[in-house]
């Protein structure tokens, strides 16, 4: 029986320092509930003995209330099984360095440990290849790379716990029209990066409509107790699909029809626009461009970025617009020749 009591014990602390918190305190009540899930059921003060035991073995830090609450010490070092071999450190590398912006900070927060030690690993394998990795491999944009806006830190937080917990948030922001602020209840249903701006996405007060705040234009946060309600059958990836970031110019999709200089259009080839692009060569060396787009402004600024290398010759209305551009951009350079 003394054998099995041992036992249960070890499983029952082992499960304790599972459950430790990194970022803030937690009392016995959070581990008693834990455990439970675990269909452990003990007393709070066998809970706060096994505590203040393993406290003698491992870092753990007393915020000395009564009861007092446990979390890591600051500098603790991950604590888990088995250890962390080279490909596993490589990858919390790579997530760190390339999803680190995207995370919220209760998870950042949790990967912290694993991060650091990542990087321990690596450190210990300088001449492997492996360790090597992160410094051999980047991603660039061809775009003007502009500087992000500032975001609050303690409002991107509340805005992520909103998400990861389901509850409503009342925030108050203003729009680009009008710096006069604004508040509202929003439910929100997620978040767009979308080049070097984050948008939320949700619903306001009651009503089922889709907006876009902008996470810079948010002035504060509160994380409220109301869960959220999501509209039926909502899923990010089709609100994204449907077009909703794309700046919608007219009434849908269009046939493109365009002609370029042969140089451009092998990059085109190589990259096609969707899988209706067709590439026909022209009597006079260019090639024509057909295919079935949607009609938006990011379409109109990807055409102007080509300049003289590019020629639209449908849809007529298309054309018109792009010729209308062209000439009042002339029209602003002849004025001061």
């Amino acid at each position: 029986m003394a054998r099995n009591n041992s036992h249960e014990t070890l499983k029952r602390q082992w499960l304790l320092l599972k459950r430790m918190p990194h970022r803030s305190s937690k009392g016995t009540r959070y581990f008693k509930d834990a455990l439970s899930e675990m269909r452990m059921d003990v007393s709070l003060r066998t809970i706060q003995r096994d505590l203040k035991e393993l406290s003698r073995y491992f870092p753990l830090q007393s915020d000395e209330k009564s009861p007092a609450g446990w979390k890591w010490s600051e500098d603790a070092p991950i604590f888990d099984v088995p250890g962390m071999d080279p490909h596993e450190a490589l990858a919390f590398k790579m997530i760190n360095l390339h999803l680190g912006k995207m995370l919220p900070e209760s998870c950042l927060n949790f990967l912290r440990p694993y991060t650091q030690r990542a990087g321990e690993v690596l450190r210990q394998l300088e001449d492997g290849g492996i360790s090597q990795w992160p410094k051999k491999i980047a991603r660039i944009s061809r775009h003007l790379t502009l500087e992000p806006p500032e975001i609050d830190s303690l409002i991107l937080s509340t805005v992520y716990d909103g998400l990861l917990l389901e509850k409503q948030l009342e925030i108050s922001y203003y729009n680009r029209e009008s710096p006069k602020t604004k508040k509202g209840i929003v439910h929100p249903l997620g978040l767009v990066f979308v080049d070097n701006v984050t948008y939320l996405v949700c619903t306001f007060w009651n009503y089922d409509n889709l907006r876009q705040v902008a996470l810079h234009r948010i002035d504060s946060a509160q994380l409220l107790e109301n869960s959220s309600n999501t509209p039926a059958d909502f899923l990010l990836k089709d609100y994204i699909a449907a077009g909703h970031f794309d700046s919608p110019q007219g009434d849908g999709t269009i046939q493109l029809k365009c002609l370029f200089d042969s140089y451009v259009a092998k990059h085109l080839a190589e990259s096609p626009i969707n899988d209706t692009q067709v590439l026909e060569k022209r009597d006079d060396g260019r090639i024509e461009l057909i295919a079935e787009v949607d009609d938006t402004a990011q379409l109109r600024w990807w055409i102007l970025a080509f300049g003289n290398q590019v020629e639209i010759t449908g849809p007529e209305n298309l054309r018109k617009a792009i010729v209308e551009i062209l000439e009042k951009s002339v029209a602003q350079y002849l004025v001061r020749i």
